[in-house]
């Protein structure tokens, strides 16, 4: 097994907008290790709120989970169709 990381950007209709480092649910054997934001790294201990444009950095301990991985830290927001 070889790990693999993963780096995404927070949009504004990302799922995570909004909630707290640790308040973000990955897969198994998946972890967010922190976010960057205008050139800062701030680890999970550091726990921020996510905002819109910060890069969450991830690591999946095999790369056979990275499309699972992918796919949890590109949701977005569900809206209500009315």
């Amino acid at each position: 097994m070889k790990p693999s990381s993963s780096i995404h950007q927070v949009y504004f209709n990302s799922a995570f907008l909004g909630a707290k480092l640790s308040e973000v649910t990955l897969p198994e054997r998946c972890f967010l290790l922190g976010l960057v934001r205008e050139n800062q790294v701030y680890s999970l201990a550091d726990n921020p709120e996510i905002l819109e444009k910060d890069w969450l950095v991830a690591v999946a301990l095999d790369e056979a989970l990275m499309p699972e991985l992918d796919l949890c830290l590109r949701q977005v927001k569900q809206t209500n169709a009315d």
